[in-house]
């Protein structure tokens, strides 16, 4: 399925702006950039380190891909500590008081966007 782009990434960043990420951190791009990649390639998520990762280091010129997930996990931290527990649990599925990981919050959003894959696709016309 070809999504459109433009709405695919206003889906993503509405979806977590729905729980306290720093907007204005490398770790939120990178935490975007990675749902993206891993919506538009079903595969990427089997290995974040080797198919998502390297992408977003290589784009972004980082060192090293673990800078990428370092940054991304530390938005995550941030983003738990200043989030209420029952928006988690009601946005990510989640038992109250426990955290999210990365690929869990990759994958909440991958099944919401295959949800709304009506709104999100790319028509002839577009």
């Amino acid at each position: 399925m070809k999504y459109n782009l433009n709405k695919l990434k206003e889906f993503i960043n509405n979806e977590l702006s729905k729980v306290k990420f720093n907007q204005s951190t490398k770790g939120f791009k990178y935490l975007e950039e990675a749902i993206f990649i891993c919506v538009i390639n079903d595969d990427a998520i089997d290995n974040l380190s080797k198919n998502v990762f390297p992408k977003i280091a290589n784009e972004h010129n980082e060192k090293t891909s673990f800078n990428v997930k370092w940054c991304i996990e530390q938005i995550i931290n941030t983003m738990y500590n200043n989030t209420d527990g029952n928006i988690l649990c009601q946005n990510y599925n989640l038992e109250i008081n426990s955290k999210p990981t990365l690929k869990h919050i990759i994958y909440t959003i991958l099944c919401k966007c295959y949800r709304h894959k009506n709104e999100l696709r790319t028509w002839a016309g577009d």
